[in-house]
């Protein structure tokens, strides 16, 4: 059953020896998840492989959930990084050269700590702001939004957001079954040619 218990840092790090301690303990807690997945990642053992005291663990994370919260943090912010770099092009681009913007983007984040993402996607459960904290992902969503607004007589659908959900979705869903499925596929540019098809072929086809 999902926890509901508090999922927030108890304080933020604010000079420098604190934010290096917190960043020793979020390293620490990405490492036991690699190893040992969610469930065997404990604060006890955090501190261990942190190799610092249980209390300065929970000086500033009050359970489990927090640390794993921190990490999501931080992985989601490589994910952003990764994606933002190549949606700041799209706005002027063909539908060919949109499909595979998203296409490239939504490959070079899920590029991203391969590992740790296969770990947060399976084994970590949406307690408490993890639900929320998963819905940043979809923030590049305004870019594609915003692109099909302004090709909105060029393409089949007829509410971009939707659209914009369903293409990303789809894609999305693609991509996670490859990392747990067939990892060694996310270099295979066979991959990324078949998803721009499927998205040229929604965004003509829904207007047939």
């Amino acid at each position: 059953m999902a926890s509901h218990r508090p999922v927030t840092l108890r304080k933020e790090p604010s000079q420098r020896r604190s934010k290096d301690l917190v960043d020793i303990i979020v390293k620490a807690t990405t490492r036991v998840l690699l190893k040992e997945g969610y469930e065997g990642c404990t604060t006890n053992r955090v501190a261990e492989v942190a190799g610092v005291s249980i209390g300065s663990v929970y000086q500033y994370f009050p359970n489990k959930e927090s640390l794993v919260v921190r990490v999501m943090e931080r992985h989601q912010e490589k994910l952003f990084a990764a994606m933002s770099e190549h949606l700041a092009t799209l706005q002027d681009a063909t539908l060919e050269q949109a499909a595979k913007t998203l296409v490239r983007a939504m490959l070079d984040a899920h590029r991203v700590e391969p590992r740790l993402h296969r770990v947060l996607r399976e084994q970590v459960p949406r307690i408490g702001a993890l639900k929320a904290l998963h819905e940043r992902y979809s923030a590049y969503e305004p870019m594609v939004t915003a692109w099909l607004e302004t090709h909105r007589d060029q393409l089949g659908p007829s509410e971009p957001g939707v659209a914009t959900w369903v293409l990303i979705a789809a894609v999305d869903g693609v991509l996670g079954r490859v990392l747990v499925d067939r990892p060694g596929w996310l270099e295979q540019e066979q991959l990324a040619q078949e998803l721009e098809r499927l998205i040229v072929a929604y965004l003509r086809g829904a207007r047939a």
